[in-house]
């Protein structure tokens, strides 16, 4: 665990707790090493365990500091704070009925945190029963893991999904003219044999231990990598040269260009399939406006910039929020740019605006914004992983924040170009809680083009010419983007100084203002 992020002081926090009425008890700690006694106390009708007795007792360490309580067990890092019922181990979430609380310096949490914590292992559960007042932490009984396999094509890779009911110890290596996925416990396979008419895979053979993938040819490479919620075992295949074999499968790299700089960019058409997005009077789909737009960006982006560009989707199909911004990390992309339509109940409300990911909305109006297009997708998604608070959870990791400054010099170069280009307002460049733009290991922009709920702006966003300019548009501030970051880190010789400055983005402020 790199960072936590909470939103009061521990001493703040810790006073206020002493202010409610606790009832101190005593209940039962039972491990597989024996029963020992453990300090509780009851309040609003919940039982709080002390933390530090529960995590040194299973062998581990918890540590205070003035952002929260982290934890160490098993080999793996989390934490919690008493403002929220969410705590974190590694990346994943772990919900409580109630926030923790501290008295007399010492932390108290819900059981559900101890169970969250472990249950990634799949041998270890935890139960509290209030008649006996004993917390068993023990073997799991053991439960038959299930498998799915499913082989999807995504311009030119053929991604295997392999979903399991539980987390599992496992190999993928490369073995002949095959790729085989070893288990370390038993699984109960979905078939024995599979055919596929798949450019990559012919033939899959499921055992209890052993997945087998028979590839069209020597030439397939690939890579793989995991998922978690609900535990997903990826493999890409790809035409290209094959790995030696034997090796792992996730040594491979899909990347076709590994020298530094703006070489792979991910362009990511909102919304798709059942996901229409926003409608136009006329009747122009947010989805479709969006794909027409990057399909006209992505052969400009590759030949003026000479990159890898690659789509998040190129038909009309139903992609989840997470899978955008994983599909963007899997190619280890330099960019990641979202492109949407804006949508207002008042039809005169026109222009551009530019996003760049925030915890905190700029404003009320980019909160709004951000969260009508987290709702749009809110089918893709579970309600936890929507809501403000996982946002700020999920945010803590430092390496995010690295990419915060990168994402809003993007993201004004963007606004810049199109309120030029285009000849339309603009809104200025903003901030907010896009769910699709976390996770993104690198600097990312969620573009709204214009309002598809503006019939004029409909209209023009119907139109090739001006969906052109658009696209002109974003691929100058790319270029500039790429250009400032590439002789920053020392690979491009630095330009010489332009005497006109580029036009001035007004503030989220100054946007709102002129439109009063």
């Amino acid at each position: 665990m790199k960072r936590y992020i909470v939103l009061f002081t521990l001493a703040v926090l810790a006073v206020a707790s002493l202010v409610v009425a606790q009832t101190g008890s005593q209940a039962t700690l039972r491990t597989a090493a024996g029963d020992k006694s453990l300090s509780s106390i009851q309040q609003g009708g919940r039982t709080y365990f002390a933390a530090e007795e529960v995590i040194t007792t299973l062998g581990g360490t918890i540590v205070p500091d003035n952002q929260g309580y982290r934890v160490t067990l098993n080999g793996r890092s989390g934490a919690f704070a008493p403002d929220s019922k969410f705590g974190v181990v590694r990346d994943d979430l772990i919900e409580m009925p109630a926030p923790p609380v501290v008295v007399d310096g010492k932390a108290y949490v819900p059981w559900q945190f101890f169970d969250g914590f472990l249950k990634s292992e799949s041998n270890v559960e935890v139960q509290w029963d209030e008649a006996t007042r004993v917390l068993s932490i023990r073997p799991r009984a053991q439960q038959v893991t299930t498998a799915q396999v499913s082989i999807v094509d995504l311009q030119g890779i053929s991604k295997v999904v392999v979903e399991l009911s539980a987390a599992v110890d496992y190999v993928v290596a490369r073995e002949g003219n095959s790729f085989v996925v070893r288990f370390k416990s038993p699984i109960r396979p979905p078939f024995s044999e599979q055919t596929y008419e798949n450019p990559n895979v012919t033939h899959a053979s499921f055992t209890s231990d052993l997945l087998r993938l028979d590839l069209t040819g020597p030439d397939v490479a690939g890579n793989s990598y995991r998922l978690e919620n609900p535990f997903r075992i990826i493999i890409d295949l790809k035409k290209g040269v094959a790995p030696v074999e034997g090796n792992p499968v996730g040594h491979v790299n899909l990347k076709s260009v590994d020298a530094p700089g703006i070489r792979t960019i991910v362009l990511d058409p909102g919304h798709g399939g059942k996901e229409v997005g926003a409608v136009g009077p006329d009747g122009l789909f947010e989805k479709d406006a969006t794909l027409a737009l990057c399909k006209k960006l992505s052969p400009l982006l590759a030949s003026k910039l000479n990159a890898r560009v690659i789509l998040t989707r190129d038909d009309d199909s139903t992609i989840s929020l997470t899978q955008r911004t994983a599909i963007a990390n899997q190619y280890q992309a330099d960019l990641f740019i979202s492109i949407h339509l804006n949508a207002s109940l008042l039809k005169s409300a026109h222009g551009t605006e530019t996003y760049f990911l925030s915890v905190e909305a700029s404003d009320e109006l980019s909160k709004r914004a951000a969260e009508r297009e987290n709702d749009l997708s809110a089918a893709t998604t579970t309600p936890a992983a929507a809501s403000s608070s996982d946002l700020k959870l999920i945010l803590w990791d430092l390496a995010q924040q690295e990419y915060l400054k990168e994402s809003s010099r993007l993201a004004e170069l963007i606004q810049n170009e199109l309120s030029v280009a285009v000849n339309v307002p603009s809104r200025g460049v903003r901030q907010a809680p896009f769910k699709v733009l976390v996770g993104a290991t690198m600097p990312a922009a969620l573009v709204e083009v214009g309002f598809i709920s503006n019939p004029e702006e409909e209209a023009k966003l119907k139109d090739d010419k001006f969906q052109a300019g658009l696209a002109d548009a974003i691929v100058r501030a790319v270029g500039t983007f790429k250009t400032e970051y590439e002789t920053r880190i020392g690979i491009t010789p630095a330009a010489v100084p332009v005497a006109t400055p580029p036009p001035a983005v007004p503030t989220a402020t100054q946007a709102q203002a002129g439109r009063k």
